[in-house]
């Protein structure tokens, strides 16, 4: 089986061996690629030879920005990896550095009114060539026209976009602590930026999935609503002020043959019923340190309609652990999640640069070895 048909084949309930794997959203920080280029022979910057030997089952792809340009931060700050350079983007807040800092200007931070929401300058649709696609990494001048892109990838399963957030664009456009001052004082202004928010990513998604039918496996979104002990609000708040537009995004995905993969991180259980009831398919990053995210009852009590994606702790058993604890940890994960299929093994965040290369290297070999006691009934 082609790794695109053996993730598919999971996220549909069969049984699959060895368990998919995946590096999270194809990206590696570059010091650890480099040791693993260097471990398989390749050139310094092969970035599609490592994910090939790694066995990463997915590639992401993102549509050509062809916006106006974006002005470059004036001030001396550290780009954030896998950002280039620190930018004013189109949603008018500085992108490529630490997302929440109170320490810059943010343009809806002082908003008292619905007109001041109004008057924000949001983004356009038409910013974006919906037929020209690229990797996270790329720079545009390599990007492809859809078909010979999505041709390129054609034995992996392919991820539109990724990451869209809704709650996290708020506390962007106000700074987290007036953003989270207005969900509990100021739903009038939370729902107008909602719904501005949601006029964008409603037609920004519409036209790559138009574009994607037959190219695209997975329409991807992604919001960070939650901390490690619980969810940044309440899930009722959650509920009536990001839900319905979930709704309406993951119909998108289905109404044009496409599966939805959300990352979301954090304590999220309280609400994985109500994603899965509209319309999630794939969960990403299952981050199994936080609160309440235990494997086998996240398994027992959602694994009937969820896929999981991730599971391996980023925090701590891969930067600091042996690599005998990763191969313990990847068939205890797969043991647990792995049967009944739905799940494709791999990191809860991005591999850092802290990870040792005998670490990323054991959780693969693992994986691509070890064989659960349910086996027998793996194809």
């Amino acid at each position: 089986m082609k790794a695109r048909d053996r993730v598919l084949a999971s996220v549909g309930g069969e049984e699959v061996l060895p368990i998919p794997v995946d590096v999270f959203r194809s990206l590696i920080f570059p010091k650890l690629e480099a040791g693993l280029c260097r471990h398989f022979g390749l050139g310094e910057t092969d970035h599609e030879g490592v994910l090939c030997a790694l066995g990463a089952h997915t590639r992401f792809g993102y549509p050509a920005y062809v916006g106006p340009p974006l002005a470059k931060a004036p001030f001396d700050v550290r780009v954030e990896f896998p950002n280039k350079e620190v930018v004013c983007g189109i949603w008018g807040t500085w992108e490529g550095m630490e997302s929440f800092s109170e320490g810059f200007d943010r343009p809806l931070r002082s908003a008292e009114t619905v007109g001041d929401i109004e008057a924000h300058a949001w983004p356009d649709p038409d910013w974006f060539d919906y037929e020209c696609w690229g990797g996270r990494l790329d720079d545009l001048d390599v990007y492809l026209p859809l078909p010979q892109w999505a041709e390129q990838y054609s034995d992996f399963a392919r991820v539109a976009v990724g990451w869209s957030p809704v709650f996290c664009r708020i506390m962007d456009l106000c700074g987290m602590q007036a953003g989270l001052m207005n969900l509990a004082a100021r739903p009038d202004l939370v729902h107008a930026m909602v719904t501005h928010t949601g006029e964008f990513l409603e037609e920004y998604y519409r036209r790559i999935a138009q574009a994607g039918q037959g190219y695209i496996d997975f329409l991807g979104f992604g919001d960070d609503f939650a901390g490690q002990k619980g969810m940044l609000l309440s899930p009722q708040s959650w509920r009536e002020y990001f839900l319905p537009l979930w709704e309406r995004l993951f119909a998108t995905a289905h109404e044009h043959g496409m599966k939805t993969w959300m990352h979301a991180c954090g304590a999220v259980r309280p609400v994985l019923g109500d994603l899965i009831d509209v319309g999630l398919d794939v969960l990403e990053t299952v981050q199994t340190t936080a609160v309440g995210m235990d494997p086998a009852e996240l398994k027992r009590e959602f694994g009937a309609h969820l896929t999981f994606y991730g599971a391996m702790d980023t925090q701590d058993l891969l930067p600091y652990g042996t690599s005998d604890d990763v191969r313990r940890e990847v068939r205890r994960l797969v043991d647990i999640l792995g049967k009944g299929g739905r799940y494709i093994l791999t990191s809860m965040h991005l591999l850092m640069d802290d990870v040792p290369v005998e670490n990323a290297l054991a959780m693969y070999d693992e994986a691509r070895s070890y064989r659960p006691d349910w086996a027998a009934r793996a194809s």
